[in-house]
């Protein structure tokens, strides 16, 4: 026990050491390149729908866990602003999740090109690789490593781990499928400010961002469920470096998980306290339905009901940052929904 409190005291210190001057945007950098987690599945719980796809591991890797099927995913995202002659900033993200007999690797590699008058991220490439794992029924954990560099002006690289856990509770009265997130992420070398990107302040140069030691802590549930409709919501709160606070909410509707529709808002403090304009909610639609894909692979029956979710996203950030993203993501197989058969007898006497 005295160890651990020795290693938070060093993260602690470590992160306060360094000043907290980010970009704006900076903290959400790891959002914009996927619908999902633009429209509110930035979360430590999956979001409002726990909608999960590979770049979910960038906020818990342990969100992956309980999925049963391989999933393929690709997005891109494209911002421009309104307000000022910038430079349009373009997102690419891919990734995977592969389940196997002894936990869940996830892995997801984001390409950003950002260099914007109001949002200056920089030109960034960062990959994760994480495993995950259902201890119990209820609790689910999860770890990943990461790496990445900064390519524009001068240079400078990221590498560090993160680590989440989820547990999923009874029903709450009227809440179901409540859920509790935990996750320490960005423990290492953040992108430190060896080079030109302009920070909160305006002057100096930013540094450390995404910063050192996120904490973050999320609640969702499903609030009703009428004739094949719900509506789910989640929050999430955060600390950045312990010098900021960050509060996430989104908003979920779904019928039959074919049709769902989703907002998120998210308000950081320490921009409104620099003058940033407040966030616009993001809205997000997604589309699930079943393709025949038998012929990906003649051994494979399990995958001759895979699934395809197209999803498109948007918002308006900073009063006239424009944010379009588009993705898709195919899940691999039928999920397995029904409890094992056992038989204990053949029914002759």
């Amino acid at each position: 026990m005295k160890r651990l409190l020795l290693i938070a005291m060093a993260l602690f210190a470590t992160a306060t050491a360094f000043a907290y001057n980010p970009p704006v945007g900076g903290e959400n950098i790891f959002y914009f390149a996927d619908p999902e987690l633009l429209s509110g599945g930035a979360s430590a719980t999956g979001g409002a729908l726990h909608v999960v796809v590979p770049a979910s591991i960038a906020f818990n890797p342990a969100l992956p866990a309980l999925n049963q099927r391989t999933a393929v995913n690709a997005s891109y995202s494209l911002a421009f602003d309104t307000k000022t002659e910038s430079p349009w900033a373009h997102f690419i993200q891919l990734g995977a999740i592969i389940p196997t007999k002894w936990c869940v690797f996830a892995g997801t590699a984001q390409l950003s090109f950002a260099d914007m008058n109001r949002m200056q991220l920089g030109d960034t490439f960062v990959f994760r690789a994480g495993a995950s794992k259902d201890i119990t029924d209820r609790l689910s954990v999860g770890a990943n490593i990461y790496a990445g560099f900064y390519f524009a002006h001068n240079s400078d690289f990221t590498v560090g781990a993160d680590l989440g856990a989820v547990y999923n509770f009874d029903d709450l009265g009227f809440l179901k499928n409540p859920r509790l997130g935990l996750s320490f992420i960005n423990l290492g070398k953040p992108l430190s400010g060896s080079y030109e990107v302009q920070g909160l302040d305006g002057t100096s140069n930013a540094v450390s961002y995404p910063s050192i030691l996120t904490p973050r802590l999320s609640f969702s549930a499903t609030f009703f469920e009428v004739n094949g409709f719900s509506g789910s919501f989640s929050t999430d709160l955060s600390s950045p470096a312990f010098q900021n606070l960050v509060l996430d909410a989104s908003l979920g509707f779904a019928y039959r998980s074919l049709v769902q529709v989703s907002f998120g808002w998210s308000m950081n403090m320490q921009e409104l306290a620099h003058g940033c304009a407040m966030n616009m909610p993001s809205v997000g639609v997604r589309i699930r339905f079943v393709i025949n894909s038998s012929k990906l692979s003649s051994r494979h029956e399990d995958w001759e009901e895979s699934e395809m979710g197209p999803s498109l996203a948007w918002q308006d950030m900073y009063n006239g940052i424009h944010v379009i993203s588009t993705g898709v993501q195919l899940d691999l197989g039928l999920a397995d929904t029904a409890a094992p058969e056992i038989i204990l007898w053949n029914g002759e006497e």
